[in-house]
């Protein structure tokens, strides 16, 4: 059984409390404080690309409604004071804004062995080096979750995918998503080019010079081998940047299935996390290590569905 001690017992191995987060900060078991909690996700946010380029609400509580005019289109009207916007310019949007429930925690776990403690006792950026470590990691996970989440299943044993409902489960079951399908393809790199063209072809008209295309890193690769016979495909890999497609971005993403390709704004997407986090720390005697539990709240959504394109490719 884990054996919790106190923080004056830890001594040198206090880690993580001379950067970010400091004793006054949190509990031995307990929830960073609002303050703290915003610096925890922010710096979980800084640590992966997709998450500085969707929108990230980082919530003071586990339920909100978001208003999602900010990616909203058609809404100017003639001022007239005291009046707000139309119930019939509303209704042009369909259903604004995204609800966010974030009360299914999801939790990192992570431990420290003695020997590491003790190669380290000289090293004064340990702690911050261990933070670094924890963020990324929750960035990574966070990200794989937001594509390959299919249930919001509350069970204790819910296998990683179950842990949320990601954003292309939730384009799947909207009903003001926009779904279509693409042919299959003995020339993989054709088909991916019909797919990503079925994608513009039916989006929103309002969107679809400012939406990405989100893809199956394989089905990328295809398309990019299919014109690389362009110099200009080829310098743009080379240079560490994605092609686009019509002046459209295209976005490989670790975690979409082969054939299936979303597209939508990158501010449409929504990634709600509140400021409430719990960190658990303890000692366990059997791997000799100082263990972490980081606990977070995800919900992943899009403000406008309507603004949202999936397209699947089908026999």
């Amino acid at each position: 059984m884990p054996n919790t001690i106190s923080d004056d017992v830890l001594n040198l191995q206090d880690i993580m409390k001379g950067g970010a987060i400091k004793p006054q900060d949190v509990r031995l078991d307990g929830v960073l404080d609002a303050k703290i909690g915003r610096t925890f996700v922010n710096d979980v946010i800084a640590n992966h690309a997709l998450l500085g380029m969707v929108t990230v609400d980082i919530a003071g509580a586990l339920t909100k409604k978001r208003s999602g005019l900010s990616v909203s289109k058609g809404l100017l009207q003639r001022h007239t004071p005291g009046k707000a916007l139309t119930e019939a310019q509303l209704a042009k949007l369909s259903t604004i804004g995204a609800k966010l429930d974030m009360q299914n925690g999801v939790e990192l776990r992570a431990h420290i062995n003695d020997d590491t403690l003790l190669d380290n006792q000289d090293n004064a950026n340990f702690d911050t080096e261990q933070y670094d470590v924890f963020t990324t990691a929750f960035s990574n996970d966070i990200v794989y979750l937001g594509w390959v989440g299919t249930a919001d299943n509350g069970a204790p044993a819910a296998p990683f995918n179950e842990l949320a409902k990601g954003w292309l489960t939730v384009a799947a079951e909207a009903t003001e998503s926009i779904k279509a399908t693409s042919p299959v393809n003995a020339n993989k790199g054709k088909e991916v080019e019909a797919a990503l063209y079925k994608v513009i072809d039916s989006a929103n008209e309002d969107i679809v010079e400012e939406m990405t295309i989100f893809l199956n890193p394989t089905d990328y690769r295809a398309y990019v081998r299919m014109l690389g016979k362009e110099m200009l495909a080829l310098k743009l890999i080379e240079d560490g940047k994605f092609l686009t497609i019509e002046g459209i971005p295209l976005s490989p993403q670790k975690g979409i299935p082969a054939g299936t390709y979303l597209g939508t704004p990158e501010k449409n997407m929504v990634l709600g996390l509140p400021k409430h986090i719990k960190r658990k720390r303890w000692y366990e005697d059997d791997i000799d290590a100082l263990c972490y539990k980081f606990v977070v709240y995800p919900d992943y959504e899009f403000d406008i569905k309507k603004y949202v394109t999936l397209v699947t490719v089908v026999p």
